[in-house]
């Protein structure tokens, strides 16, 4: 099944598919906590993780979110992605997640002068806690099927794809938290608009990348959190399709 698509669906099509998309998130890493806790233990090459990135740096609990970014958080539909991470992840003295840069690299780039506000602040949050989800279905990679076949993974990750795969999950959060943010306070603030256009500029820069991505990453799970995280033509293929990924579990 090709992963792009060039219909567009009305909004309140693909924001159900959003929602259903969270949801199938959540219950995938409460059903393979199992899986997630063996991981931890084991090193890269047993997980078929890249060196320097073991899956127990990958399950780090990122910084939590501050109390005056929550009522956006909630807004958009991300409590959850930002609350697992802290019950769930290691905590600090683990070691530092090697994707933990790359999400904020991406929070500082997309809202780029505002720093300290509720907006950065909330941005900053779930770019943070896109290192750890996508540090989690990484860390279980090795005992999924291929997203196509639901043959077994067997083939390593790249650091490299796995630092992109980050900063993309990164990105779509990021996005939908300027979106949201804008539908309540309207288009008047100058900064949050270029922050939004910004981050919907990287998603079409990335776009035509998306594809190979996915086929790298291989793995159902690592698949469909990269291509349902992001604003672009690909997203929700299975759901178009009828079909659902969730149903092979």
């Amino acid at each position: 099944m090709p992963l792009d698509h060039p219909a567009a669906f009305p909004p309140p099509v693909s924001d159900a598919w959003e929602m259903l998309n969270d949801g199938l998130l959540i219950q995938r890493i409460y059903l393979h906590q199992q899986d997630i806790r063996t991981s931890s233990v084991l090193s890269p090459g047993e997980c078929l993780l890249p060196k320097g990135a073991s899956p127990a740096a990958l399950l780090a609990r990122p910084l939590p979110a501050p109390e005056a970014t929550l009522p956006l958080v909630q807004a958009v539909g991300l409590r959850a992605w930002v609350t697992i991470p802290q019950h769930l992840g290691h905590a600090d003295t683990a070691p530092a997640s090697p994707l933990a840069q790359v999400t904020a690299d991406t929070a500082a780039t997309t809202t780029g002068s505002r720093s300290d506000d509720v907006l950065a602040q909330a941005v900053r949050a779930v770019c943070a806690a896109a290192a750890w989800w996508t540090g989690a279905f990484a860390a279980i990679r090795y005992t999924g099927g291929h997203h196509r076949s639901l043959e077994d993974v067997t083939a390593p990750l790249s650091l490299d794809a796995l630092t992109e795969t980050t900063r993309l999950v990164a990105l779509g959060s990021a996005t939908r938290v300027l979106r949201r943010h804008l539908q309540q306070t309207g288009d008047a603030g100058e900064e949050a608009r270029t922050a939004f256009c910004r981050a919907v500029t990287e998603v079409i820069v990335a776009e035509p990348d998306i594809p190979g991505l996915a086929e790298e990453l291989g793995e159902l799970r690592l698949v469909d959190l990269l291509i349902n995280a992001l604003p672009w033509r690909g997203r929700h293929t299975a759901y178009r399709s009828g079909l659902g990924s969730g149903q092979v579990e």
